[in-house]
């Protein structure tokens, strides 16, 4: 497949324009449509990126035999009916996260996918930075040894979302709160870097304590989430993630939502590796040396380096680095960690 790659954006807020600005780095696709029910956005968003076709209902891009592959950005509720339409109408996908609502939605994408030999990839750009990249070659090098437990952390002081129509709060439509909103990136980092191996377990609390911070109509997700999950190789993840903690004062404020705690950390039998700001700490001879790691913040970003990998697996030069079956084994983690707290035990992953 030599032919230029053309591809539709679902979705013209934010995350499409990541995508397309991702897209205008690559010579070998082109943008050739974009959907929105908004008519000023979708207006805007066709004069800034220059698609040659605009649509309303994302079901016209759909059926427009020109494009090749589509790059869903709608709200959580919308992942999985759009990108089965995609998948139904031949085209490859690239959905943001979450993949869908839940493992069961993502089982149907993942064998229409197989059934028709197209390429379902979900958007996880995190795994292309510059720091998860380096942190990966430490891993695979052998540099910490066998990874036996990671801790996962991403914890806002004031960071509920309302988003357009308010769906953040709103079960039905997010599938969930903080955990599937933001505990989702700090997961999917640590598994990612262990190479992501098979969840077997999950014991897990989550809350709803600070709904009166904002004023929506419907608050019916968890604010915050905290979560032991085992692996098949027996290793195991600690994860905690909150829209609103109430966090000391050793943590730095951020711009958009009071202090902000962003960190993961794997800990293995030769090193561990802590990724903001990214070290290592290595085992020589006894003694614990703390190894500082830069990074080269001038290569490619990694909603471009996403694109690419996923057009090479669409022409079929390289494997898709997020893959259908991670996208189901993620949402078994999160579908475990909501039934855990649930059930007030822990829970088995089949």
């Amino acid at each position: 497949m030599n032919k230029e790659l053309k591809l539709g954006i679902i979705g013209a807020g934010w995350p499409g324009q990541m995508h397309a600005e991702a897209l205008r780095a690559i010579k070998e696709i082109s943008l050739h449509a974009c959907a929105d029910l908004d008519d000023a956005r979708r207006s805007a968003f066709k004069e800034n990126y220059v698609s040659e076709k605009n649509y309303g209902d994302y079901h016209e891009l759909l059926q427009d035999r020109d494009v090749d592959a589509a790059i869903i950005c709608l709200p959580n509720y919308l992942h999985f009916p759009a990108a089965l339409a995609a998948l139904e109408a031949g085209k490859h996908v690239l959905c943001e996260k979450p993949p869908t609502l839940n493992a069961a939605e993502m089982k149907v994408l993942r064998d229409e996918a197989t059934k028709r030999n197209l390429i379902y990839f979900f958007s996880r750009q995190s795994r292309f930075t510059p720091v998860m990249r380096k942190a990966k070659a430490l891993v695979e090098e052998g540099r910490l040894g066998k990874v036996y437990h990671a801790r996962a952390t991403f914890v806002r002081s004031r960071g509920i979302p309302v988003g357009m129509g308010s769906w953040f709060t709103e079960k039905k439509r997010s599938g969930g709160g903080a955990l599937i909103d933001i505990g989702v990136h700090a997961l999917d980092s640590v598994w990612y870097l262990m190479g992501t191996p098979r969840p077997v377990s999950v014991s897990a609390q989550v809350f709803r304590n600070f709904a009166h911070l904002v004023n929506v109509s419907i608050f019916d997700v968890e604010d915050a989430a905290y979560a032991f999950i085992r692996f098949e190789n027996g290793a195991i993840v600690q994860l905690e993630t909150s829209w609103a903690g109430n966090l000391p004062d050793d943590i730095p404020p951020r711009k958009y939502f009071g202090r902000e705690l962003i960190n993961s950390t794997l800990y293995g039998t030769k090193a561990s590796v802590r990724l903001a700001p990214l070290a290592l700490f290595e085992d020589r001879d006894g003694a614990l040396i703390d190894v500082p790691l830069e990074v080269n913040d001038s290569e490619p970003g990694g909603f471009e380096l996403q694109l690419r990998n996923f057009v090479e697996a669409i022409r079929g030069e390289s494997e898709p680095v997020n893959n259908a079956d991670q996208a189901v084994a993620l949402m078994e983690m999160i579908d475990g960690i909501y039934a855990s707290s649930q059930l007030g035990r822990e829970v088995s992953i089949v």
